[in-house]
C-alpha cells in the first residue's frame, strides 16, 4: 500500500500561487484531483502568512482587535472541522482497504487510520481520536447540538469531544433517574444543549464547572453506581511517588465513604474527655468549680503556656484517621491471614543504619516488605509500635536480631501509661488513649529502656513529630515535657500537656 509522503502535504513558499486572492473551488467536487486540493490548501497556507504579518503590524484599537481576533479564532474553528473531516476520510478509506484485504501488516506499516494520521501528521493518537469522535458524533446524528455548533464552527475540536465524553459520562445516571427511555432522551438533549451554550457564550473551564453542577444535580437524586460503572472506575488506584510521597486514588460507593468517614472523624474532630463540652471547633476553654479558665498547656516552673497550633491540613489529618484505623486493624490481628500468618509490618535494616544517625550523603540499607527501600527514620518510628517486627542485620548479613518482645511495653504497663497520660502528652493535644501509641523518650534502638520512666504516650501525628524534626521530650518527675526546636522558639521553654489533667494544674508532677 502506498503510503503518503507528509511533505507533499506542508506548502512550498516558492510556489507561484498568486497571495491576491483564494481560488474558489467548483461546487461540482467530483471533478476535483487531490492535487487541486492540495494546490488549494497551498494557497489559504500564502493567505494566512500574510494575515500573521498584517496582523502583527495593523495600525489598530483595543476594540477592534478583539474583533479581529474573535475572527480568527473562528478561523481556527473552520480549520478544526477540516481536520475532522480528514480524520474520518481516512478512517473510511483505511477500513475499504480492509475489507478488500489489500489491508495488512505485511503490505502496511499502520495499524489503523488512528495509527497512520498519528505517525503522517506528527500528533497524539489521543487527538486523532478525539477527531473521530466529533465526526462520529456529527455524522450519525449522536448529539445534534453538538453537530450543528460544531457545523457553524462554533465550537473547537477539543471543546465538542469533551462535550461528547461528558455525555457518555452522565448517560448510566440518566437512564437509571429516567422512567422511560424517551425521558432519558429528552434530558440528555437538554444536558447537551446547557453544555453547548455555555461553551459557546462562555470558556471551556465554565463548561466543564457545568458538566460538574448536571453530576451534583443527578446524585442528589439518588443515583446508584451500576456495577459497569463499579468495574471500570471503583477502586483503590496507586499513581506513583511524588516528592517523597507515595499517591493513591480512591473512588467509593455510599457504603465504603461512610465508614472512610467514621474512620476519619475523631482525626478531623479530636473528641473531647466527658468532663468537656463539645464546641464547633471541638474544644472549649477548661474552667474550675469557680468558674476560672485552666491552661491546657504549662511549663516546667507551672507557669501556664500558648500550645503550639496543629498546623497539619485537612487531607493530612483525614490521613492519620485512616491510617489510624488500619494500625488498629494490624494491632488487633482481626485482618484476614495472608498464607496462613497475621499481617504484620516487616522491615529488614542493618544494626549500623538503625543506631546511627542519617545524613544526607550516607547509603542505607533498609527496606520494608511491601513498599522496598525505606528511609531509617521511618524504621526507628515503627520501632516504637508493637506490631513491627524489626530484622536487624549485621556488617555481615547476619542477622542480630528478628523481632524480640523485650522492647515492647507489657500490658500491664500499658496500664499505668494509660492511666498517667491518658492521653497525648503534647501540649494542647486532645487525641485520647485510644489514639496514641507508646513512645520511648529515649529510643529503644539507642539504649532507651522499657519503663514508665522512659516513655510518654503520643499520638500518630505527634509522634511523626518527634521522630521527624528536632522536637524533643524530657522527663521530669514522671511527667513528660515537650521541647521545641531553636527555630520555632529560641528560649525553647519545656511544655506540659493539661488537658487531660485539668485537676492538676497547680501540681508539677504526675505519677502513675
Amino acid at each position: 500500500m502506498e503510503t503518503v509522503n507528509p511533505a507533499l502535504l506542508k506548502p512550498d513558499p516558492s510556489s507561484p500561487v498568486p497571495s491576491s486572492c483564494v481560488p474558489a473551488i467548483s461546487t461540482d467536487v467530483s471533478r476535483l484531483s487531490v492535487a487541486e486540493l492540495r494546490e488549494y490548501v497551498v494557497s489559504v497556507h500564502n493567505q494566512i502568512d500574510a494575515l500573521v504579518l498584517a496582523v502583527d503590524g495593523v495600525a489598530t484599537g483595543a476594540c477592534e482587535l478583539d474583533h479581529l481576533a474573535a475572527g480568527v479564532e473562528e478561523l481556527s474553528h473552520q480549520v478544526g472541522r477540516l481536520q475532522v473531516k480528514a480524520a474520518v476520510r481516512m478512517e473510511s478509506v483505511v477500513q475499504e482497504l480492509k475489507d478488500s484485504q489489500t489491508f495488512t501488516p505485511r503490505r502496511s506499516r499502520f495499524r489503523s487510520a488512528t495509527d497512520r494520521l498519528s505517525q503522517v501528521l506528527h500528533v497524539n493518537p489521543a487527538e486523532v481520536q478525539k477527531r473521530l469522535d466529533v465526526a462520529h458524533a456529527v455524522s450519525e446524528a449522536v448529539a445534534p447540538a453538538v453537530a450543528d455548533a460544531f457545523a457553524q464552527g462554533l465550537l473547537t475540536v477539543g471543546v465538542a469531544a469533551r462535550i461528547m465524553s461528558a455525555l457518555e459520562r452522565l448517560q448510566p445516571a440518566i437512564e437509571q433517574l429516567s422512567p422511560t427511555r424517551e425521558e432519558a432522551e429528552a434530558l440528555k438533549r437538554k444536558v447537551e444543549s446547557d453544555l453547548v451554550g455555555i461553551a459557546v457564550s462562555g470558556t471551556p473551564t465554565a463548561m466543564e464547572r457545568q458538566v460538574r453542577v448536571w453530576q451534583h444535580q443527578l446524585d442528589a437524586q439518588g443515583v446508584l453506581p451500576t456495577r459497569e460503572v463499579k468495574r471500570e472506575i471503583q477502586g483503590a488506584f496507586f499513581k506513583g511517588k511524588k516528592m517523597g510521597l507515595f499517591e493513591w486514588t480512591f473512588r467509593l460507593d455510599e457504603l465504603q465513604q461512610e465508614q472512610f468517614l467514621t474512620a476519619v472523624a475523631p482525626e478531623v474532630n479530636p473528641r473531647t474527655p466527658d468532663h468537656v463540652v463539645g464546641s464547633e471547633d471541638g474544644v472549649v476553654p477548661l474552667l474550675d468549680i469557680d468558674g476560672h479558665e485552666i491552661p491546657v498547656a504549662m511549663d516546667e516552673s507551672g507557669k501556664p503556656v500558648e500550645p503550639p497550633k496543629d498546623d497539619r491540613s485537612l487531607g493530612q489529618k483525614r490521613l492519620d484517621g485512616l491510617m489510624h484505623a488500619v494500625t488498629t486493624a494490624l494491632s488487633t490481628g482481626k485482618l484476614s491471614r495472608h498464607g496462613g500468618y497475621q499481617p504484620q509490618v516487616v522491615v529488614n535494616i542493618d544494626h549500623k543504619t538503625l543506631l546511627d544517625e542519617l545524613t544526607t550523603h550516607e547509603l542505607f540499607r533498609s527496606d520494608a516488605v511491601h513498599s522496598g527501600p525505606m528511609n531509617p527514620m521511618s524504621i526507628r518510628q515503627l520501632a516504637c509500635n508493637a506490631e513491627l517486627i524489626p530484622v536487624v542485620l549485621g556488617s555481615a548479613s547476619q542477622v542480630v536480631d528478628a523481632g524480640s518482645r523485650t522492647r515492647l511495653f507489657t500490658a500491664e504497663q500499658r496500664k499505668l501509661l494509660y492511666a498517667r497520660d491518658r492521653g497525648c502528652t503534647f501540649p494542647g493535644c486532645t487525641r485520647g488513649v485510644d489514639r496514641c501509641e507508646a513512645h520511648h523518650v529515649q529510643e529503644y534502638s539507642k539504649g532507651g529502656v522499657t519503663t514508665l520512666e522512659n516513655a510518654a504516650m503520643v499520638c500518630s501525628h505527634h509522634h511523626h513529630l518527634v521522630h521527624e524534626t528536632t522536637w524533643r521530650i524530657q522527663m521530669r518527675q514522671g511527667v513528660p515535657f515537650w521541647q521545641p526546636p531553636l527555630d520555632e522558639d529560641p528560649n525553647q521553654p519545656l511544655m506540659r500537656n493539661l488537658y487531660f489533667h485539668p485537676e492538676k494544674a497547680g501540681q508539677l508532677a504526675l505519677s502513675a
